[in-house]
């Protein structure tokens, strides 16, 4: 009895599966079903493409050893400006002949507009110079001592009074000396100094690893060239 349930409850089972495969088809998505396989696709900047490519052959101007050229085979020059727009000064007069009309149509205009004037160009030269560096002493124009013991000793009293006021530079022009014969001569009280200090370590402060560790190595180096190991 219980063998006949239990082919029953199989029967049935079997049936229901086959009913619900019949109703309900699945197909799996292509994608999964199907891969498509990764292609290399070779282009024009491989390494034999490339250097066929740059075999350009040279142009017929510059070939003078061959024997269909008609250029002469002397020593000459060739003139083969690049391809750009034509403009009437661009063939140097060297390439044109005698009695080509350009030369004469184009000289005038040629000149006037490369050419300034004489006063234009000692103008121009006077405006744009540097400022004249201090002469080295030589023997026809020697070292001029002119300041003196009263000089050094105002200069002195003046640096003391405001140091920053009475700088280097400002002593330096007022005297008509070097700034290293002011330094020699004179020196600024402590306490400016001491803030001058202070504004440098405030300076220091403020910067990083990379600027510091910098810094050290510039004074390494310093140091090291002084003693010629450098």
């Amino acid at each position: 009895m219980e063998a006949q349930l239990q082919l029953s409850l199989r029967r049935t089972a079997v049936a229901a599966c086959r009913s619900s495969q019949s109703s309900y088809s699945f197909t799996p998505p292509l994608l999964s079903a199907r891969r498509i396989p990764q292609q290399q696709i070779r282009h024009q900047a491989t390494s034999s493409r490339h250097k066929r490519a740059l075999r350009v052959a040279p142009h017929p101007s510059f070939i003078t050893s061959s024997t269909e050229s008609t250029a002469p085979k002397t020593d000459h020059i060739i003139f083969n400006p690049p391809s750009s727009e034509p403009n009437i000064l661009s063939t140097p007069f060297k390439f044109l002949p005698k009695t080509d009309p350009r030369r004469r149509a184009n000289l005038p205009a040629l000149f006037s507009s490369l050419a300034p004037s004489p006063t234009q160009t000692n103008n121009k030269n006077k405006n744009n110079l540097p400022p004249l560096l201090p002469y080295l002493p030589t023997e026809s124009q020697p070292k001029i001592h002119h300041l003196k013991p009263e000089d050094v000793a105002e200069m002195r009293r003046l640096r003391q009074e405001d140091p920053v006021a009475n700088s280097v530079v400002a002593l330096a022009a007022k005297f008509g000396c070097s700034k290293l014969f002011v330094m020699m001569c004179c020196h600024a009280p402590k306490e400016h100094q001491e803030k001058h200090k202070e504004r440098l370590e405030a300076v220091r402060e403020r910067w990083g690893p990379v600027r510091s560790k910098a810094r050290e190595d510039r004074v390494r180096r310093k140091a090291m060239l002084l003693r010629g190991e450098l």
